[in-house]
């Protein structure tokens, strides 16, 4: 009596002891897994994208906060607002040109 064999897939015409189901079961476990690793990795990037945008946005405020601070220093250190302060708060003056002495090398 001849034996049966079971058959996986009819118009394939896979058998269950053959090596194809094997091979066949290999490569959809790597078809799963590459599909993971493409998810994986889309979302990875989505993640890195948003945080590069992140920091532009916080670098475009830090370059703004810059310009501003830079303004005020130099509102701040103009020289004839120095030259007042030395004045008024220090009682400083410039020395008339009678007393001024020339070094020569």
């Amino acid at each position: 009596m001849p034996q049966k064999r079971l058959v996986i897939h009819p118009v394939l015409k896979i058998e269950a002891s053959s090596w194809r189901v094997i091979l066949i079961a290999v490569l959809m476990a790597m078809v799963v897994a590459s599909a993971v690793a493409v998810i994986l990795s889309s979302h990875w990037n989505r993640k890195q994208f948003n945080e590069l945008q992140q920091l532009e946005r916080q670098r475009d405020r830090l370059e703004v906060e810059w310009g501003q601070l830079l303004l005020e220093e130099s509102t701040w250190s103009a020289h004839s607002r120095v030259e007042t302060l030395a004045r008024d708060r220090l009682h400083m003056f410039s020395p008339p040109p009678k007393s001024i002495i020339m070094v020569q090398p």
